[in-house]
């Protein structure tokens, strides 16, 4: 609700639903007839619980659901009567990586400001990182007095401490790598996604 807040949407609080169809499908309906675009956090998987993709799947109209991201594979995209629906994955840090990466730029464009696209700049690494390929990949970063680029020490996607401790992003490409210190690498501060440090 802060995060659309701070970019200047008007945000409509469809509270909690549990894990069950009829009662998700509730929000959901309320949600195309109260507002715009709809942005759901949880359920996105396919676990026998995860009845939020099934029901766009039956339903809706669901033209995206795993993404080649990390943290962030669930990411289900759908119109549920018509309005979009983006539907962030569960974990919270996947769910901030998603809405930024994703959510914020179709927003602005839904709104008529145009395509919000981050501006990152190259710093040097202050960390070491093995990447397979197959996922581009988001690390929690900040900055060192020295303008290097630390990461959070854990890469998991229920540690939301690292999200306060960071300043950024880390953005490493969807090619294999091998990150060692010193070598250029993409930071993305949180201000490039209308995002202040601390929020």
């Amino acid at each position: 609700m802060a995060l659309l807040a701070g970019w200047g949407f008007e945000a409509v609080d469809l509270g909690h639903a549990a894990d069950d169809a009829a009662q998700i499908a509730a929000r959901l309906d309320q949600g195309a007839q109260d507002a715009d675009t709809i942005l759901t956090s949880g359920g996105a998987s396919a676990g026998d619980e995860d009845h939020f993709s099934r029901l766009l799947r039956e339903r809706g109209n669901l033209s995206s659901w795993r993404i080649a991201v990390k943290p962030g594979r669930p990411l289900a995209l759908a119109l549920w009567g018509g309005v979009p629906v983006f539907g962030l994955p569960g974990n919270p840090v996947a769910a901030l990586v998603c809405a930024l990466v994703f959510a914020r730029p179709a927003l602005s464009l839904l709104s008529g400001a145009g395509w919000s696209q981050p501006q990152g700049f190259r710093v040097p690494a202050a960390f070491t990182k093995r990447k397979k390929a197959g996922r581009r990949e988001y690390l929690r970063a900040r900055l060192t007095e020295s303008g290097q680029a630390e990461v959070f020490a854990s890469e998991g996607s229920v540690r939301i401490s690292g999200l306060s401790w960071a300043t950024g992003l880390v953005e490493l490409p969807d090619a294999a790598c091998t990150i060692a210190p010193g070598d250029p690498v993409r930071y993305l501060p949180y201000a490039s996604f209308g995002v202040s440090s601390g929020e």
